[in-house]
């Protein structure tokens, strides 16, 4: 008799990526190779367990939701029994009853929304990818503009020490520039009054006017 089964088992966390999935694959193996059906398969992925188990604190959980005799569930728990990769592992019974017409409705409603989710997570992705690279061009933007903004900066400055060298020189080369203006320097009525006055003097000394009288005599 067919019934629908829960089993969640906790696959160790230092396994890799791919041998857990390869792990997963064969217990979803395992129940259909002996007629049994998928509903669905969920990876809950690694959390933290409650308490230690064999030195682990942490484990990748698992979910599996099928349908079966239980002749399978007894045949899956037997070969997690012996599966040093298997921690803990429980089996729960959620119907006696199964409709398959109604299972089959659901497989195809979780595939369809698995698909649908992974559409989510890729656009979500792309869209991480574009705000990253939308982020990098506005950095590289902003370096150009503050780089621009530099070089007007040291641009101006080399023009200010530029005009600040050529006053200094101008200053120096009016400092060092010789007179080449002679300074004329005018004589005042005065010192031409004692000019005159000391030519006449030298015009009628004793001395030449004695000689006269002498000579007249």
């Amino acid at each position: 008799m067919l019934r629908r089964y829960e089993t969640i088992f906790i696959v160790r966390a230092d396994l890799q990526s791919d041998e857990a999935s390869s792990l997963v694959d064969r217990y979803a193996g395992i129940i259909g190779g002996m007629d049994g059906t998928i509903v669905e398969v969920d990876n809950w992925g690694k959390r933290r367990l409650a308490y230690p188990i064999e030195k682990m604190r942490e484990g990748v959980y698992v979910r599996i939701d099928f349908v079966a005799q239980d002749t399978v569930v007894t045949e899956v728990e037997r070969n997690f029994k012996i599966d040093e990769n298997i921690l803990r592992f429980q089996t729960v019974k959620l119907s006696d009853k199964v409709d398959m017409e109604a299972i089959r409705q659901e497989i195809a409603d979780a595939l369809k929304r698995k698909e649908e989710q992974k559409k989510e997570a890729e656009r979500r992705v792309e869209e991480a990818k574009k705000r990253e690279e939308e982020q990098k061009e506005e950095q590289k933007e902003e370096a150009r503009k503050k780089e621009e903004e530099q070089k007007e900066e040291e641009q101006k400055e080399d023009e200010r020490k530029e005009d600040e060298q050529k006053e200094d020189e101008q200053k120096e080369e009016a400092i060092s520039e010789p007179a080449n203006e002679e300074v004329e320097v005018s004589e005042s009525p005065d010192s031409q009054d004692a000019k005159t006055d000391e030519e006449g003097a030298q015009e009628t000394s004793p001395v030449e006017t004695d000689e006269e009288r002498a000579k007249e005599e």
